[in-house]
């Protein structure tokens, strides 16, 4: 069962693994406007990630923790799933509208997993966090999905990418 503790630390590794993806994506593709996109995504996992190490470091001990919270609804609901972009074989993506398309699939399910802690937060402080990077997140969606269809309407070209590591 996961504690809270757990929970923070799957959080940050989500950020981290996208801040990884996002820096390594943009150093993968030529259009400027993408690599800019990519470099504000990178920063803001980055931010989320130590958000998420710092509600970590400053719990009390003392606190409930999720083990005790939650049943085992969280556990099947995350299923094999690590909401994680570690798992996706990128030597398959070979376009922007590709890549663009799983960097949505990946926010939208960070998304969900945030959301779906709300309801265990108690404290207003950290839940007005956890909402703010609910917002950023959903920020990060909309921007992929403007970029997504400017690559579709060929404002801006559909590259052939290589993102190997």
């Amino acid at each position: 069962m996961f504690t809270k503790n757990d929970l923070l630390d799957i959080a940050a590794k989500m950020e981290r693994n996208g801040e990884t993806i996002y820096s390594r994506a943009q150093t993968q593709i030529k259009n400027k406007e993408l690599k800019g996109l990519l470099q504000w995504m990178a920063r803001e996992e980055s931010s989320h990630q130590e958000w998420f190490i710092g509600q970590k470091e400053t719990r009390d001990p003392t606190a409930k923790d999720f083990a005790e919270m939650l049943p085992d609804v969280l556990q099947e609901m995350m299923g094999d799933k690590t909401l994680s972009l570690d798992e996706v074989d990128f030597s398959k993506i070979t376009h922007t509208s590709q890549m663009l398309e799983t960097f949505i699939e990946f926010e939208a399910d960070t998304i969900l997993f945030y959301e779906f802690l709300e309801p265990f937060i108690q404290d207003d402080e950290t839940l007005g966090g956890l909402k703010k990077i609910i917002r950023e997140e959903t920020a990060h969606v909309n921007k992929l999905t403007e970029m997504l269809q400017a690559v579709e309407t060929q404002s801006i070209p559909e590259e052939t990418l290589s993102l190997q590591p």
